[in-house]
Order: structure tokens, then C-alpha cells, then sequence
């Protein structure tokens, strides 16, 4: 039996067989892209060195670095603001009462009473209307209320009355102050009565305001108001008051 050997068919020149299929399957493979193997995202860690990135500002934008608080300074001059002094006037209802005027009489000194006269002959003679004896006092108490006098003034009738001396120096507080006590022995011989008439009521805010105010009395509160209202003597006056040429 004879073997018949089967030739290849040929296509173009070239065998026909599974090895160009082959050949072209591996060269078709070699010029494909590799796969792109993709790695699990990970956490970048900074460094023990590492400081914080800012973040971009824009261009217009302008930062600031934090300014330390500043104390409060209560008072520029280095010195502790003192309080304000708050004194109340309790001042008695009168009712119909209070529009009532009688007689009071106080003790002003020589130098008061004589300008007390100046002032009301010097107010005829400019306004045609001379003030009575009541008007005077009321006016002279709302002239130290409006100017805030009260404490000023008794300070000053405290050094008049009882002068400071080296001897009297007590800046512990020791013994306290007595307003009412004189320093000097004998009686006031420079004082003048002075009489007036004011309303109940003009009498209760007198006392009440003498009495808040810590003055030793009536008088010493009024004496105080009208030597600090009334103008001075006119120097041709003053000299007729001494007995001067």
C-alpha cells in the first residue's frame, strides 16, 4: 500500500498552515499594551518635621497675626479712679403745708451780711426789683446745687473751723472726725443774725441738704451757700464797711 504524502497548499507564496496563524496570534500579542495594574490608594504620613501647608489665599486677600489682648486701664493717669460720691436728700411731703413761709432766722458772718445788703441794693439799682431776704438764700442754695458745691464747701468750713496743725496728723484714722467741734475756745464774735421767710418746704430741703452734706448745722450750710453766691465788695464799699479813708 502506498503512503501518498499530502503537499501543503500555498496562498500568496506562503504555506498555508496553523504556523503563520501562530506566528501572527504572538506578533499581534507583542504589540498589544501592557495591562495597567493599579495600586490601592495610601495615606501620606508627615513626618515628625513636617509643618501644616497654609492654605492659598487670594491675591487681594491680606492676613493679620492675632494681636494680644490689652488690659483694660481703668485710669490713663496711673492713679485708681475714686468713686463717685452719691448723697440722697430725703426731703419730708409736706403736702399744702410746704407752700407755707415763716419766719427763720440764721448766724452769717459780718463779711455776708454786708454783701448780702450789696447784692440786693445792686440788683434795684440794675433791674428795678430788689430780692427779699428769701429769694437771696434760695438763689445762693441753687447756685451751689448747680455748680456742685456742697462738698467743697464743707470742706473748706472744716479747715476754717478746725485748722490743721502737725500736731493733729491722724492718717490712720484713729480717733475719726467730730465736724461740730471747735478747736479754739471762746464764741464766734465775727457773726450777724440774718432773718428770712421761706415756705415749709424750702426749709425741709435746707435742712435736708445741710444734713446729707454732713454741715454742723443750719446756719453754717447757709453761711457756706451765700459767701459763695454773693459777688465781693467793690473796693469803695469795702473801705466805708472798715472805717478806711
Amino acid at each position: 500500500m502506498t503512503e501518498t504524502t499530502k503537499t501543503p497548499r500555498k496562498r500568496g507564496g506562503l504555506p498555508d498552515d496553523d504556523g503563520l496563524k501562530a506566528f501572527a496570534s504572538a506578533a499581534s500579542n507583542a504589540f498589544q499594551a501592557p495591562p495597567v495594574r493599579r495600586r490601592a490608594p495610601t495615606t501620606d504620613t508627615p513626618g515628625p518635621e513636617a509643618a501644616p501647608t497654609p492654605a492659598p489665599t487670594s491675591a487681594n486677600a491680606v492676613e493679620h497675626a492675632p494681636e494680644p489682648a490689652l488690659p483694660a486701664v481703668a485710669n490713663p493717669g496711673g492713679r485708681s479712679a475714686e468713686p463717685a460720691v452719691v448723697v440722697e436728700v430725703q426731703v419730708p411731703q409736706l403736702g399744702e403745708r410746704g407752700q407755707e413761709a415763716g419766719q427763720c432766722t440764721i448766724m452769717v458772718s459780718s463779711d455776708v451780711r454786708k454783701r448780702f445788703a450789696h447784692y440786693q441794693l445792686t440788683q434795684k439799682m440794675t433791674t428795678g426789683h430788689e430780692p427779699t431776704n428769701a429769694v437771696v438764700v434760695r438763689r445762693a442754695v441753687l447756685h451751689a446745687k448747680k455748680h456742685d458745691l456742697f462738698v467743697s464747701l464743707r470742706d473748706a468750713l472744716r479747715h476754717r473751723r478746725q485748722p490743721a496743725q502737725e500736731e493733729d496728723s491722724d492718717p490712720d484714722g484713729l480717733f475719726g472726725e467730730v465736724p461740730t467741734r471747735r478747736t479754739a475756745r471762746g464764741s464766734v464774735k465775727d457773726s450777724r443774725q440774718q432773718s428770712f421767710r421761706p415756705s415749709s418746704r424750702e426749709l425741709a430741703v435746707i435742712d435736708a441738704l445741710a444734713s446729707a452734706y454732713a454741715f454742723p448745722n443750719r446756719s453754717d450750710f447757709l453761711n457756706s451757700a451765700l459767701d459763695a453766691f454773693l459777688p465781693p465788695l467793690p473796693e469803695a464799699a469795702r473801705r466805708r464797711s472798715t472805717g478806711q479813708a
